[in-house]
């Protein structure tokens, strides 16, 4: 069931109000030469639901939404996305069908409520007449930090398989994405993300993952989670 548009005057929505966008003209086209049309598997669990006030479009995100700061009221106020409509499996195909930098053109085509000053990466995925949005951050200067960014969503190796040889029980909670202590690090990956950064202790054998400037925290011994903050 598709969700209601969201309905509201423009002088009272923003969206990240003040364009960033770094990547110089030449990146951009390199960027979009080298992504566009190639095959890719969803590296780890992603929600799904419509872009904010765009229901013609699909938002995937690794993140849960209370994370997702893209837009904004005037009053800095963060607006939620509307809820996301399921979750796919790490190993899900797609394809990418289109990089877009926003530009004067470009930002006036976008629905006002959405993340419409920040790079889109469109992604086909089989059985889905709407196209997939990856929002991709404001600061990259270049087609390699593009396709950095990118691959934390996507990778070019299935990891199905992986997925498929996981307890059923861990198995379960990626495909919820929920971490849970036990899981293996190839585990929380699927089911969290890959981290903002990791704080290593190799002669302890432990491990900090910091997700979302520390909303989330994972702690592993011997590449086993051991602990959660949330």
């Amino acid at each position: 069931m598709r969700l209601a548009p969201i309905v509201l005057p423009l002088a009272l929505v923003s969206a990240c109000a003040t364009p960033r966008v770094n990547v110089p003209e030449a990146e951009q086209a390199r960027a979009q030469r080298e992504l566009t049309g190639q095959q890719r598997y969803l590296r780890v669990a992603a929600s799904i639901g419509p872009l904010w006030g765009d229901t013609d479009r699909l938002l995937v995100t690794e993140q849960p939404a209370k994370e997702l700061d893209l837009v904004e009221t005037p009053t800095g106020a963060v607006m939620s996305p509307p809820p996301f409509e399921r979750i796919l499996p790490p190993g899900t195909p797609v394809r990418v069908s289109a990089v877009e930098f926003p530009n004067q053109w470009v930002m006036a085509r976008r629905v006002v409520t959405t993340p419409r000053y920040h790079p889109w990466v469109y992604l086909q995925l089989a059985g889905e007449r709407r196209p997939l949005v990856a929002v991709m951050g404001q600061t990259a200067a270049t087609a390699e930090a593009v396709r950095a960014e990118l691959e934390q969503l996507l990778t070019s190796d299935d990891p199905g398989p992986a997925l498929a040889a996981l307890p059923a029980d861990v198995r379960e909670a990626v495909l919820r994405k929920e971490a849970r202590e036990g899981m293996s690090s190839r585990a929380l990956e699927m089911a969290w993300g890959v981290p903002e950064r990791k704080r290593i202790d190799r002669p302890a054998g432990t491990e900090e993952w910091i997700y979302a400037g520390g909303k989330r925290r994972a702690y592993l011994r011997d590449d086993r989670v051991e602990s959660l903050a949330r």
